[in-house]
Parts: C-alpha cells; sequence; structure tokens
C-alpha cells in the first residue's frame, strides 16, 4: 500500500490522538460496569478505517489495544483485549466500502431502502435508551420515531457517501462491542447477561456517539486526504 504524503500525516495524528486518549486515560469514562469503563477511544480508529482504509484502521485500533491492555489486564487478559480493537478499523473501512460500492452515487430504490433500515436501527437504539432510563413508553416512542424521521431526512438530504460512512462507523463500534464481550463470556470473564447488560448500556450510546462524531469528521477529512478517490484498502 503506497501511501500519499497527505495520508501519512494524517496517520500520524489520527495515532497520536489515539495515544493521547489511550495513555492519559482520557478516552475511557469510569463505569461501575464488569467493563470497567465506556470508550472514546474507538472514534479515531473509526474515522482511520473509513478514511486511509484498513491497514491504517488497523494499527491505529493496534494503539487502542495497546491501551486497554495497560490499563485494564486486572480486568480480563490480553486475549479478551486486544483482538476486538484492530478489528474496528478493518471492518470500519471494509463496511464502508462494501455499502458505498453497492448503493452507487446515485439515490436509487436500493439507497431509500438502505435509509429506512438505517433509520429503524435508529430508532430501536435510542428508543432503548429511553425505555432504560424508564421515561415513559408514549413519549419514548414519540421521541425516538422523531429522532428516526429527521435521520431519515437527513439521509435523503445527502448522498450515499454519508449514508456508507453512517453505518460503517455503527459497524466499527459494535465491532468492538461484541468481539470484546463475546470474548469475555467464551473465557469466563463475565456471564452472558452481564455481556448483553453491558453492551446495551455501553455499546448503544457508543454507536449513537460514533456516528454523530465519525461522520462529519470523515467527510472533512476524506475530501482532505483523498479527494474524490474512493479507498480500497
Amino acid at each position: 500500500m503506497k501511501l500519499t504524503t497527505r495520508e501519512i500525516t494524517m496517520a500520524g495524528i489520527l495515532g497520536a490522538i489515539t495515544i493521547v486518549l489511550g495513555f492519559t486515560y482520557l478516552g475511557y469514562l469510569p463505569l461501575p460496569t464488569p467493563a470497567g469503563a465506556a470508550t472514546l477511544m474507538h472514534i479515531p480508529v473509526i474515522i482511520s478505517g473509513i478514511v486511509l482504509g484498513a491497514k491504517i484502521g488497523a494499527l491505529v485500533g493496534t494503539i487502542f489495544g495497546l491501551s486497554a491492555i495497560y490499563y485494564f489486564t486486572s480486568i480480563a487478559p490480553i486475549w479478551v483485549l486486544f483482538p476486538a480493537r484492530p478489528l474496528i478499523g478493518v471492518f470500519a473501512a471494509l463496511s464502508f466500502n462494501f455499502f458505498y460500492r453497492f448503493l452507487g452515487k446515485e439515490k436509487g430504490k436500493k439507497y431509500i431502502l438502505f435509509s429506512v433500515i438505517l433509520s429503524l436501527i435508529f430508532f430501536l437504539m435510542v428508543f432503548w435508551i429511553f425505555r432504560h432510563y424508564e421515561f415513559n413508553i408514549i413519549l419514548s416512542i414519540v421521541l425516538s420515531l422523531c429522532i428516526a424521521v429527521l435521520i431519515f431526512y437527513f439521509l435523503m438530504r445527502t448522498n450515499p457517501l454519508v449514508a456508507s460512512m453512517t453505518f460503517a462507523s455503527i459497524i466499527g463500534s459494535m465491532t468492538n462491542t461484541v468481539i470484546t464481550l463475546g470474548l469475555g463470556v467464551v473465557f469466563n470473564i463475565s456471564n452472558i447477561q452481564q455481556a448483553i447488560y453491558v453492551g446495551a448500556v455501553q455499546g448503544i450510546p457508543e454507536a449513537i456517539l460514533a456516528v454523530f462524531v465519525c461522520v462529519p469528521i470523515s467527510i472533512y477529512l476524506r475530501r482532505y486526504v483523498v479527494g474524490t478517490t474512493q479507498k480500497t484498502t
């Protein structure tokens, strides 16, 4: 993989941000759950995957993994803490490339269906958060539906590039949640009930945060780094 000067510069910046967030603990939000903390660390990893491709995404994700090992070996072993982290950037890159090619550059029937599915995913995630904090069920449905409609309207006003980045951000975030918690269950660090609880309480907000932070930043950086050229690595 031959990188341009701009790509090397951006990879260095995203890697440095990950180091600062990881090894100063700013990228971890302490919570009284079996996971020990929620994370912001997935954000630069997802951006790296979307903008710079799977290999750089994996490299930045490795920094995330090393910081997780540094802080959380008292909670879980390396083979639980590390494997998901490099895969965040890989899956974000692969899913972005796949959906961008699948949807094409024009809005067609596939794009409308994709936007409906994406809006439904947001409805379910937001509804779960409202219900977890014991909002009134009718109010929860109405607010979740309003947010889903706004997401659909936004997608209809943008283009397949934005929709592909949105889905890639969700997949990248959930890669971290599902694989890490799944390995925790496999190696008896936690039980399935604890994993589901942590996955819902932390994983859903982390995925929503990833979308709202990663997508606009990725749009800007992609213009700066690769212009209109599609990354395929």
